[in-house]
């Protein structure tokens, strides 16, 4: 029986590989485990293992490494003692396939410990930009250390080419969390905002803002850009979650929690879930930051996107999305125009039908390769 290792590392993964991997424990044909990574246990993102455990999904294996600050040196600290962490686990496995999805240094961490361990590694999201991140160049890597790779969309395929992957171990598949929030029932708009007290008589906003870690903006002045912008609404409502923990993560959660206590139109809340999640975004008026849910899943449904910023810069986005400078004035004028337009259908571009099921059948497939194919560099004829 071929071995799987589906790897989390933390909420950002979860909610897109979570059906993913329930139909993969479901089959008996192979033994798929979960290893859920460090920051699923740290206590800045409310530990976030207890939306697994909800969800029924079994942990079969977790890293507690701790990631102390959101420092440069903290990350490195962490990224470095969960390499250690992995290579110990992946030995005692000795799973014959690693599943990994996205730009995360927690991912980056489990591939690094995997490649050199001769796992063969399967990736989700590979060939996207988002300039205004380091998850960028990381995501870059994580590619270029995979065997396998799962595309959202056809210019990310050309991009991996590009990268000098080879065309026959890149599968264009569309986007698992798109079809999450598609199969996913919704409950509607007067029964959650009555269950979290959210007024009716206002239009409401959702707002993920994660730190830009590659902008010539700094951390500080970011999230007070934001904050600022947010703040001249008075007869708005926003529901803030936490932002992931990258560089300066625990500095914008801070800044958040004050907003929070000072002002009664503000509601924080440290992790939806993808299932809540959901809720809202099919019942607000609007969804607003740099996450890539609100390039990804929102355009599904009939609620506009505002992304700020350059974190996104470069994804491939659908008409429902409008961009902003990370400015002040540029952030409210772009709400006042979005909120005075009615919602309307948006074909989403990363839709594409049975993305689970696509990758389920090519992950059979591919655990069927007895030998483990030496990684080639394909030149681009020109």
């Amino acid at each position: 029986m071929k071995k799987f290792l589906v790897y989390s590392g933390s909420r950002a993964d979860y909610g897109i590989l979570k059906n993913l991997i329930k139909d993969l424990k479901k089959n008996k044909k192979i033994n798929t485990k979960l290893l859920a990574g460090g920051s699923h246990y740290a206590n800045k993102s409310n530990y976030t293992f207890h939306e697994i455990k909800k969800d029924k999904v079994e942990i079969n294996l977790k890293s507690k490494i701790k990631l102390i600050n959101t420092s440069n040196v903290g990350i490195l600290n962490f990224i470095s003692k969960s390499i250690t962490d992995y290579t110990k686990i992946l030995k005692s496995q000795k799973p014959d396939i690693v599943i990994v999805l996205g730009d995360r240094y927690e991912t980056y961490a489990l591939v690094i410990a995997a490649y050199f361990l001769r796992i063969k590694i399967a990736h989700i999201h590979g060939g996207e930009l988002t300039n205004g991140s380091f998850d960028d160049s990381i995501r870059h890597s994580i590619s270029k250390l995979s065997n396998y790779h799962f595309v959202t969309h056809k210019d990310y395929k050309k991009r991996l080419i590009q990268l000098g992957e080879e065309k026959k171990n890149i599968f264009l598949v569309g986007s698992l969390g798109v079809q999450n929030f598609i199969s996913a029932s919704k409950r509607p708009r007067i029964e959650i905002f009555k269950k979290y007290k959210i007024p009716e008589n206002k239009k409401v906003v959702l707002v993920t803002f994660h730190p830009e870690t590659n902008s010539i903006i700094s951390i500080i002045k970011q999230i007070n850009i934001l904050i600022y912008a947010l703040k001249y609404f008075k007869n708005l409502y926003f529901i803030i979650t936490y932002n992931n923990m990258d560089l300066g993560g625990l500095y914008f959660i801070n800044k958040l929690k004050a907003l929070n206590k000072k002002y009664q139109n503000f509601f924080l809340i440290k992790s939806l879930g993808s299932s809540l999640y959901y809720d809202f975004i099919e019942n607000v008026d609007l969804v607003m930051g740099n996450s890539s849910s609100g390039i990804i899943e929102v355009p599904s449904s009939k609620t506009p996107t505002l992304d700020i910023g350059t974190r996104q810069l470069g994804r491939v986005k659908s008409d429902s999305i409008y961009s902003c400078e990370l400015k002040k004035i540029s952030i409210i004028n772009s709400i006042k125009k979005i909120l005075n337009k009615k919602k309307k259908n948006s074909k989403n571009v990363y839709y594409q039908k049975d993305t689970k099921e696509k990758i389920l059948k090519l992950l059979l497939k591919i655990s069927k390769n007895k030998n483990h194919e030496v990684k080639k560099f394909t030149d681009l004829k020109f």
